[in-house]
């Protein structure tokens, strides 16, 4: 059978634990602004892409 008498002292000690507090590097910046730039210059490419579809199917018919 499980003892469960000590189940809420190992709760509160769960609770309890905080974890350590850890630096960032500046190159974890700089890593998420590159992967930031990309994706909203993929997102203006994408938009110009249909835009210029969109206006191209807009003439034709």
């Amino acid at each position: 059978m499980v003892d469960l008498s000590s189940a809420p002292t190992l709760l509160a000690d769960l609770l309890a634990v905080r974890p350590e507090k850890t630096e960032r590097s500046p190159l974890l910046y700089a890593w998420w602004t590159l992967n930031l730039a990309v994706l909203v210059a993929a997102g203006y490419g994408l938009f110009r892409l249909v835009r210029s579809w969109r206006g191209k199917r807009a003439r034709r018919g």
